[in-house]
């Protein structure tokens, strides 16, 4: 974990999965906003005071998550001055990351590992399953099975590579991929994400 001390009113916090694990978190649970992830968020808060002198008490706080394909999140931590409070009023505005690509490609190094995907997102998330994209596709290329998804949702593509991360890896260069998979691997399934 690091704590960068941005201005005197706010820091930024980058964490990974190691130290989720570190702190007996799994990533559902931290996305979930679960005790447990709330408890981190109060020692992160505590960690930065000692650190790098940040003092959160009696103030309001803005906070921004963002969670990244690579299993890096960043939080963002804003104090709001008591002035400010007073004169201006505070409004929350949801911060939307765009994909750069709409195909994605996950590379899941058996079939039960797609499977306890398919089943952590048909019973956690059941909301994003139809969501996700307009087509997808599983093949078997090499012993292991690759999820070619199109026509991603720019909205729900952070909360994909949240929730995939743990089953799957990301396969860089997916326009290249996913030619070479179509020509070489076996189509397993189609639209298998669809409810």
């Amino acid at each position: 974990m690091k704590i960068e001390k941005v201005n005197e009113n706010r820091i930024r916090i980058t964490f990974n999965h190691s130290d989720l694990q570190e702190n007996n978190i799994d990533v559902h649970s931290f996305m979930s906003n679960s005790i447990e992830s709330q408890s981190l968020f109060l020692t992160m808060l505590d960690e930065a005071e000692r650190e790098v002198g940040f003092i959160t008490d009696n103030y309001k706080l803005s906070i921004e998550a963002i969670a990244l394909s690579n299993g890096t999140f960043i939080i963002t931590v804003t104090r709001i001055e008591k002035e400010v409070l007073k004169s201006t009023r505070v409004q929350a505005h949801r911060k939307t990351v765009t994909a750069i690509n709409h195909t994605l490609i996950y590379q899941f190094a058996n079939f039960d590992d797609f499977c306890n995907f398919s089943n952590f997102l048909s019973v956690s998330l059941p909301n994003l399953v139809d969501k996700l994209s307009e087509t997808n596709s599983l093949y078997q290329y090499h012993d292991c099975f690759f999820l070619i998804l199109q026509n991603i949702e720019d909205s729900y593509s952070i909360a994909l590579s949240s929730a995939i991360s743990e089953f799957a890896v990301p396969i860089q260069n997916s326009d290249l991929m996913i030619h070479k998979i179509k020509e070489c691997g076996k189509l397993v399934t189609q639209n298998v994400l669809h409810k």
